[in-house]
C-alpha cells in the first residue's frame, strides 16, 4: 500500500511539473530536468540493481553527461524542479518494479489515483455551466489528446520493466533529440549556446546505436 501511495504522488508530481513550470517561465529548468534524468537512472541501474554497461554504453554516458553539465554551467544553476524532475522518476520506476504488475495495470492505477485531482482541478478551474456548454468536437478533441498522450505513456512504463534500467535511462535522451528535430522542422531557430548539449547528446545516441548493432550482429552470430 506505501509503495502505491509513494508511485501516486511520484507520478502525480511530474505531471504537474511539466504544466506548471512553463506557464510560469521555468521552461529551462524542466529541459535540465529531463536531460539529467536519464544519467540518475543510469545510477540507479549501476547501484541499486547491478547493471553493467559495455564500453561503447560507458562512453555514450560520459559523452551525454558532459553535454548535461554544460547545459548546467549556461544556465548559472541548479532549481528545485530539476532535482524534482531528475529524482522523481527515479523513484516512480524504482517502487513500480518492487510492485511486479504489468505496465498496463499499473498504468489505470496510477490514473484512478489521479482522477480525484484532475477532477477537483477540472471543476475548480472551470465552472460546470462552462463545462456543459462544450460541444462535441472539444470533447473529442480532448478525447484524442488522451489517446495520443496515453499510448506513448503505455509504450514508457513497458520499456522500464523490459530493459535494464541503465539502457532505458540512456534511451531516454531520444525524446528531447527528437523534439529538437520536430522544432527545426517547424521552423524554430535554436540558440547557438544550446546546441552543443543536443550535438554531444546526439553523438551518445549514435554509439548506443552503434552498440545495439554490433550486440544484435553477435547475438545472430551466436545463434
Amino acid at each position: 500500500m506505501a509503495s502505491i501511495f509513494v508511485i501516486g504522488i511520484a507520478c502525480w508530481s511530474q505531471y504537474w511539473i511539466f504544466v506548471w513550470a512553463p506557464l510560469y517561465g521555468e521552461t529551462l529548468s524542466v529541459a535540465l530536468g529531463y536531460f539529467s534524468l536519464p544519467l540518475v537512472l543510469v545510477v540507479v541501474g549501476r547501484f541499486v540493481y547491478g547493471d553493467k554497461l559495455t564500453p561503447l554504453q560507458t562512453l555514450a554516458c560520459c559523452i551525454a553527461g558532459a553535454g548535461v553539465i554544460y547545459a548546467y554551467m549556461m544556465a548559472e544553476g541548479l532549481s528545485w524542479i530539476v532535482l524534482l524532475i531528475a529524482l522523481g522518476y527515479p523513484i516512480y520506476f524504482v517502487h513500480r518494479r518492487t510492485l511486479n504488475i504489468k505496465s498496463d495495470v499499473g498504468f489505470a492505477l496510477d490514473n484512478l489515483f489521479l482522477m480525484p485531482f484532475a477532477l477537483t482541478a477540472m471543476l475548480y478551474l472551470q465552472p460546470w455551466d462552462y463545462i456543459q456548454q462544450l460541444n462535441v468536437s472539444i470533447w473529442a478533441y480532448y478525447l484524442g489528446l488522451a489517446v495520443a498522450g496515453s499510448v506513448p505513456m503505455l509504450l514508457f512504463l513497458f520499456a522500464s520493466q523490459s530493459l535494464s534500467m541503465s539502457l532505458f535511462g540512456l534511451l531516454g535522451y531520444v525524446e528531447p533529440v527528437l523534439v529538437f528535430c520536430v522544432g527545426l522542422l517547424l521552423g524554430e531557430r535554436v540558440a547557438t549556446s544550446d546546441l552543443p548539449t543536443y550535438l554531444l547528446v546526439m553523438v551518445a545516441l549514435l554509439i548506443l546505436a552503434t552498440d545495439g548493432l554490433k550486440r544484435a550482429r553477435s547475438h545472430g552470430a551466436v545463434k
